[in-house]
């Protein structure tokens, strides 16, 4: 933690340096959000949780122009758990990344959001997080057996090239060097196109096996949107496949603004349970806001999702996890 901060402090003491040449910018995420789940059997349990809407993080980015319409990049973020104060996990793991910028597209090195992440995350409208975010759902969607979390959102040691800007075509192209260790090598591309109202996309990604599995993990994502204007109408569905086991994910969610607010609803379906998900967001200024969540999950069979990471252990299989929190948002 104390490393984090001082190179935090050696990068923001720089940034009025570089500033003739470059722009460097500090940001980040505070949310934090009172909550209560209760998982079937085991209970409730209410905490503070420091992802209601969105991550809380902290991060450095920053653009040089270096002429001729080329420019390099960087960007450093790490997670922030603002209820206790501490950082947790790698100090930048949220993303690291280094990139040349042209009329060519992006060439971006580090770790970084793979194809199949950024497909996912743009139709759900509870951001991968909170007790309404099908988040809960694949977030064991690519547990054991699977064994390689580089399908699930992020990647070490990747390169990836994105297009530029194409009439509304958009795509990215990754791939992970193993650097010697089974279960780090990743391939994936993304491919989508939006103009007006509509935005779709699919991806495709496969990764190594660990834990003695001989065979490679796949997954496949399509997802689109569809901006009517009284509300914004999202749909994905995900299959991986790995050994003999395959899973699939299918999401349906709808997004109605209210001027300063948006009403948010999802419906979710994997292998082996249902997520209902509810939630309003109530902006006080353009970085401030509030917000309200409910998420339900009906287990089925062996399975054991749960609303939020952070409740109550020992829930038996097949049972029902509710979860609902009241937060504050503020980015800076």
């Amino acid at each position: 933690m104390k490393k984090s901060l001082l190179a935090l402090a050696a990068l923001t003491a720089f940034a009025g340096v570089a500033s003739a040449q470059s722009s460097v910018t500090l940001f980040g995420i505070v949310d934090l959000a009172a909550r209560s789940v209760k998982n079937g059997n085991a209970g409730s349990i209410k905490s503070v949780s420091p992802n209601g809407q969105v991550s809380s993080r902290l991060g450095v980015r920053g653009v040089e122009d270096l002429g001729g319409g080329l420019r390099a990049g960087f960007w450093l973020e790490g997670d922030l758990s603002a209820d206790d104060g501490q950082a947790a996990g790698q100090s930048w793991q949220r993303r690291s990344t280094v990139s040349l910028i042209g009329s060519f597209g992006e060439v971006r090195l580090g770790r970084d959001y793979n194809p199949v992440f950024n497909t996912f995350v743009s139709h759900d409208p509870f951001a991968y997080v909170g007790v309404a975010s099908t988040g809960n759902l694949r977030s064991r969607f690519y547990a054991t057996p699977v064994g390689n979390a580089g399908l699930a959102a992020r990647n070490n040691n990747s390169i990836s090239y994105f297009l530029p800007a194409m009439g509304g075509l958009y795509g990215q192209v990754m791939i992970a060097a193993p650097e010697g260790a089974r279960g780090n090598k990743y391939t994936g591309f993304r491919l989508g196109y939006a103009a007006g109202p509509l935005n779709f996309s699919g991806a495709y990604g496969k990764a190594d096996q660990t834990g003695g599995m001989v065979d490679d993990a796949t997954s496949l994502i399509f997802g689109g949107s569809f901006n009517a204007g009284f509300a914004t109408f999202h749909a994905s569905y995900e299959q991986a496949d790995y050994s003999t086991t395959k899973r699939k994910l299918a999401t349906v969610a709808a997004v109605i603004p209210t001027g300063t607010g948006a009403f948010k609803a999802q419906y979710a379906k994997a292998s082996g349970a249902t997520l209902i998900g509810l939630g309003y967001v109530q902006g006080l200024s353009k970085r401030t806001s509030v917000y309200t969540n409910f998420g339900r999950i009906a287990n089925k069979g062996n399975n054991v999702y749960t609303a939020s990471p952070s409740g109550p252990a020992g829930m038996r299989a097949g049972q029902t996890s509710t979860g609902y929190d009241v937060g504050i948002r503020h980015d800076f």
